[in-house]
């Protein structure tokens, strides 16, 4: 009895241990397999960071800012693809090199300008659109009442080389007052405004909303000439006096499609949003250090010009207006007239 006793326990025991081996035989080493399988059956992914384009968005401290300055409190435009930067300059010539050279892919200038730059680069920059219309005056404290009252006298100026220089030394010379008039340039349309508050510049030409300031800061600064007017009495009606427009780097344009043509979304829709909302804007003019006084822009807005009209629906307009210029000054448009390929076209 006790020897079956311990031929039973010897069974179980082998039992138990072919159990154990044949468990483990299934699966030999299980747990290393699993560990040096995982990098083939679960691969890291590695995403590519995007790659960003740096853009600088320039205007000028006027009417060309205003119009965009929904876009400039928002920093409209930027993007995980762009980075992009708003810039406001004074004078003109501050914008000009670095438009040249690709450091501004989109600025506003005077429309002189834009075919200034479009010639002198060979066409590397184009107009998108027109964006003032319209928005100089002669002011002052002298007795002005019409151009022959000029005659004699100095004429405060600003933006030499830029659309008002030109244009009011053509309305001079259709008016027979060529070298009857001394002009005085200033450095920029602020300080020139500055001197006519002061007392300093008896009479000016200034664009608004430069002419609001001076008259709201100088009880007797008085509007005396509306240069929109004389220029039509003087190209006898064949244009409108054009003053600032959009351009674009054309490298950028081509290889930014989408970005371009939203911006000028954007940019339509600001200037809407301006004209239908004066108060709310200049309020955004003064933050954004456009212009000092929110109540001064607010006054000048409905006489600033804004508009918006795309390139290819001011071409026959603009190609008018840089006629003129051509044959009063060829130069004023930077040599030659600007051909089909200047007008931007989406």
């Amino acid at each position: 009895m006790r020897k079956l006793s311990l031929l039973s326990a010897v069974i179980l025991i082998i039992a138990l241990f072919a159990g154990c081996t044949n468990i483990a035989g299934e699966n030999p080493n299980s747990g290393e397999n699993q560990v040096q399988e995982t990098p083939n059956n679960y691969e890291e992914v590695k995403e590519e960071p995007q790659e960003t384009t740096q853009v600088t968005i320039a205007g000028l401290k006027g009417p060309t800012s205003i119009g965009m300055i929904k876009m400039i409190d928002e920093k409209a435009m930027n993007s995980q693809g762009y980075n992009v930067e708003y810039i406001a300059e004074s004078a003109p010539d501050a914008l000009t090199a670095k438009i040249i050279n690709g450091e501004i892919q989109i600025s506003s200038v005077p429309v002189n300008l834009a075919s200034v730059l479009y010639n002198k680069t060979e066409g590397e920059i184009q107009l998108m659109a027109v964006n003032t219309i319209g928005n100089l005056y002669i002011v002052g404290t002298d007795e002005v009442s019409s151009l022959a009252d000029l005659e004699g006298k100095t004429l405060g100026m600003s933006g030499k080389g830029s659309t008002p220089d030109f244009a009011m030394n053509y309305i001079l010379k259709q008016n027979n007052l060529e070298g009857k008039v001394e002009l005085d340039y200033s450095p920029d349309h602020a300080t020139l405004a500055q001197s006519v508050i002061a007392g300093d510049t008896g009479v000016a030409l200034l664009p608004q909303p430069f002419v609001t300031q001076t008259i709201m800061k100088n009880n007797n600064v008085k509007m005396l000439i509306d240069l929109n007017e004389a220029w039509k009495e003087a190209s006898s009606g064949a244009s409108e006096l054009y003053m600032g427009c959009i351009v674009v780097n054309k490298e950028f344009a081509e290889n930014n499609k989408e970005f371009v043509s939203e911006f000028l979304k954007e940019y339509e829709a600001s200037v809407n949003w301006v004209i239908e909302n004066p108060k709310d804007a200049s309020t955004l003019v003064e933050k954004n250090e456009i212009m000092p006084s929110a109540a001064m822009v607010e006054k000048a807005i409905p006489y600033c010009g804004i508009s918006y009209v795309s390139a290819q629906g001011a071409k026959a307009g603009l190609n008018d207006f840089f006629k003129i210029l051509f044959d009063s000054n060829p130069s004023s448009i930077g040599g030659k007239l600007p051909d089909d390929a200047f007008y931007f076209a989406q």
